[in-house]
């Protein structure tokens, strides 16, 4: 019997079980040979057969080694708790699994068309491997998304990650990482922390043999669609515009009427790219026969924090927030 060395998980709470197991079929469609774990980070709920989501294991969050649960529930929102754990994760997996020689994160709202193959073998001899969220300039419009939401978001989108976990490189990455997520994974982009993504802006300098993946197949998204278009779609044949092949699309953020690609950007319209449109409605019809619309109604059962307001309106909310804190300092600085 063979000993699995390749290893995927996602991260998600019980209403995004609906995109994990669509993400799970895909990806061990294309990549075999791979266990693939869901992290629960919720409590386990009545309304949800998990023997469906074989043969992924899931794992939940109070048995990952060295987390303090209920302390980061008393000071993390959803999302920050959620990613505040991943490097924790990646930890406990390499732990369970001393063969282990390449781990991926992977958002639950990613789809795979085609295998990482390539990447595997780039995790032979590479520390780890990044996506960044863009490969180009964006012209100065008003719209959205600009480079500035990078800026203050991260060069790399951590919806995608892999690490070669042989490497010592990669484990000295993993301790740091994981000591600021779990102690600064705020979603406070004014002040300089964005989740567990913006640390890694650092990561490619702190440490050696970070492969950043250059070409647009790896984590096509809405973000990066004034430099990525599709040419041909022929099942999970998608072509792209510098001619390599998809090999996971990130559906973030999706928006519930006809035209909009995005809740977030107002840069493109499904308008601009007919064939796109087409990815979308394939993959909305795969997350309608995983029940998609069933899991969101499930309550988080954990008690953290609310979130706060979408990224787009958050500056001006913290803004008005310290002018207010400003002007109430100003009056009382009147009295004395």
């Amino acid at each position: 019997m063979s000993i699995t060395t390749k290893f995927a998980f996602t991260i998600c709470s019980n209403n995004y079980l609906g995109q994990a197991n669509a993400l799970k079929e895909s990806f061990l469609r294309h990549n075999q040979y791979f266990k693939f774990y869901i992290v629960l980070v919720d409590k386990k709920s009545n309304l949800v057969d998990y023997s469906i989501f074989q043969p992924a294991q899931i794992l939940p969050v109070q048995e990952i080694s060295g987390l303090d649960v209920a302390e980061l529930i008393s000071r993390y929102n959803i999302i920050e708790f959620n990613t505040a754990v991943k490097p924790s994760v990646f930890k406990h997996i390499i732990k369970l699994n001393s063969g282990a020689t390449v781990v991926y994160y992977l958002d639950p709202d990613l789809y795979f068309y085609d295998s990482l193959k390539s990447v595997n073998e780039l995790l032979k001899i590479k520390t780890a491997a990044l996506t960044p969220h863009i490969l180009s300039p964006i012209p100065r419009d008003g719209k959205l998304p600009d480079e500035n939401i990078f800026l203050n978001f991260g060069i790399y989108n951590l919806g995608f990650i892999g690490l070669n976990t042989k490497n010592e490189q990669s484990l000295k990455m993993l301790d740091w990482w994981e000591e600021r997520t779990l102690k600064f994974g705020y979603n406070w982009p004014n002040l300089g922390y964005f989740v567990d993504q913006l640390w890694m802006a650092l990561a490619p300098i702190y440490y050696s043999q970070i492969e950043v993946l250059k070409t647009h197949n790896y984590n096509m998204a809405p973000w990066n669609l004034h430099e990525r278009s599709i040419v041909s779609i022929d099942g999970d044949k998608v072509q792209l515009n510098d001619g390599t092949h998809l090999v996971f699309y990130h559906f973030s953020k999706l928006s519930n009427t006809e035209t909009d690609i995005s809740r977030e950007y107002n840069r493109h319209t499904f308008n601009d790219f007919p064939k796109l449109k087409e990815l979308y409605d394939g993959y909305k019809k795969i997350l309608a026969e995983n029940n998609y619309q069933g899991y969101r109604k499930i309550e988080i059962a954990y008690k953290v924090k609310p979130l706060g307001p979408p990224i787009h309106q958050r500056g001006s909310f913290i803004n008005r927030a310290l002018k207010r804190i400003s002007l109430l300092i100003s009056k009382l600085a009147t009295k004395f």
